[in-house]
């Protein structure tokens, strides 16, 4: 087997360059590896876009969920298998695929056999794990210009942080045909369960089964929300009486000029419309 390992070194805090090297060295022990380290995100996508157009067997990226959303986008629809090996901040996509954390164990997975799964797809665009609307956007946006604390904990940090600027949204979604009126302070839209640095907001996502479940917190109030968090890290949140769960192929959301978010990523704006694209990335999960 032929493959392309391709790092960002700027993923868990700068220790993916470390890993870059060990996975590049463990890999290599079962496959033929040619490795890249990117110096930005618009090389990163040009380089995976290459790679594609050349029909590249494998590609594994290592790091967090950044250069996850650049693999999906850069793949979709190709006949090229993505392996993931985990060594960013939240890795919200390796956790909902069920790769192991280990760097020996997640390289191991990345040179075995595929499983097609499906994205997210909006306007063209595409995205793995969950999109966000909403409260989340906010977290989302302040844990990444965060030094401190390090690791997940910082969206637990950033959550509490932006309580205080809690605000209820009018939104109308359409899913599959058929209109709902939310009155809502986080809408989420999962295909797999996790994001935010692992916290579990679809937990009945499966990315194999052509559906999105959107998960709508709210309305509540500051004290209520704060007491939703720790739920949520489990799934359990889905059984509050605040909380709406809802499942379909294509969810239209209107009614606000909201931006919106995916995998950690800024992904558009409102209103939009949001598909599940069937087996749309062979992704090497070991199943």
């Amino acid at each position: 087997m032929f493959l392309h390992l391709i790092a960002n070194p700027t993923a868990g805090g700068g220790r993916a360059a470390d890993a870059f090297r060990a996975a590049h060295e463990r890999l290599a022990s079962k496959a033929r590896v040619e490795g890249h380290l990117p110096e930005s995100p618009e090389r990163a996508t040009s380089l995976l876009e290459g790679l594609v157009g050349e029909r590249a067997e494998r590609i594994v990226v290592l790091g967090g969920d950044g250069i996850v959303h650049l693999a999906a986008n850069a793949l979709a629809g190709s006949e090229t298998v993505l392996g993931v090996v985990p060594a960013g901040t939240g890795n919200d996509a390796a956790a909902g695929l069920g790769l192991p954390a280990k760097l020996d164990d997640a390289c191991d997975v990345a040179l075995s056999s595929a499983s097609s799964i499906d994205l997210i797809e909006c306007d063209g665009r595409f995205a793995m794990t969950v999109a966000i609307v909403g409260l989340a956007v906010a977290i989302n946006e302040r844990a990444e210009g965060m030094r401190f604390p390090r690791g997940a904990i910082k969206y637990t940090v950033a959550t509490l942080a932006e309580l205080p600027r809690l605000q209820c949204h009018e939104l109308t979604v359409t899913i599959d045909g058929v209109e709902h009126d939310l009155a809502t302070n986080l809408l989420a839209i999962g295909n797999l369960p996790y994001f935010g640095g692992g916290m579990k907001i679809a937990p009945d996502a499966d990315p194999a089964d052509g559906s999105l479940e959107l998960v709508s917190i709210g309305p509540a109030g500051r004290l209520a929300i704060a007491g939703l968090l720790p739920t949520v890290f489990g799934g359990r949140h889905v059984r509050n009486k605040r909380v709406t769960v809802l499942r379909g192929s294509e969810i239209t959301i209107e009614g606000a000029d909201l931006g919106m978010r995916a995998d950690g990523e800024a992904w558009g704006e409102l209103p939009a419309t949001l598909r599940a694209a069937p087996s749309a990335l062979r992704v090497a999960t070991g199943n």
